[in-house]
């Protein structure tokens, strides 16, 4: 039976992965070999405060969620099998919070998103008015808090959601935060 990579691969290719998920300077947080997944729920944790920090020094910065954020299979894992979907939410928010403490001024950073932001209307984006509304009220929820949140804070608001509904929720919130990092960038000039 072949754990890592394609059959017929070669056994330092398979040494290879499994050295680069336990470097801790690398970025790997899962190995697959087609049938299982073998995750690295930390490293996930940190690739996602990482984009997230390469979205604010440079708001510019091309970001694809599934090839620079957290590739689909690993979040699909950490939400439905590990159940860790408002885990991962309240790290984006918390690291959020985090980033945007560090350079703008406060008065703009614990402005909560008005009730008329739409994403969908920002971006080419798809969202139910569930979805959308639940990651705005965390969003918001977040900015008005004087500490972090944790996940019994938004437990209520994810429990009754299923996983795909949980990742829109991931995805709504990392746009909710370039899109305020953009508008706070645009209104103080910080680059």
């Amino acid at each position: 039976m072949k754990w890592f990579g394609k059959s017929g691969s070669e056994p330092d290719d398979d040494q290879q992965v499994v050295r680069e998920m336990l470097d801790p300077y690398r970025h790997r947080a899962s190995i697959s070999d087609g049938d299982r997944l073998i995750l690295q729920p930390g490293q996930v944790l940190e690739n996602i405060a990482l984009a997230m920090e390469r979205l604010d020094n440079d708001i510019d910065t091309p970001i694809s969620i599934e090839e620079d954020v957290v590739p689909l299979d690993e979040l699909l894992a950490m939400v439905r099998s590990l159940r860790l979907g408002p885990l991962i939410v309240v790290h984006v928010v918390n690291t959020a919070m985090r980033i945007m403490s560090a350079r703008y001024p406060m008065e703009l950073v614990r402005r909560p998103l008005p009730p008329e932001f739409d994403l969908r209307k920002l971006h080419a984006l798809r969202y139910s008015d569930e979805e959308h509304e639940t990651a705005k009220t965390i969003f918001n929820q977040r900015t008005s808090s004087a500490g972090d949140l944790d996940e019994e804070d938004i437990r209520p608001m994810m429990e009754p959601l299923a996983a795909d509904q949980q990742v829109q929720i991931f995805t709504a919130l990392l746009f909710m935060f370039g899109s305020k990092v953009g508008a706070m960038k645009y209104r103080t000039g910080i680059p």
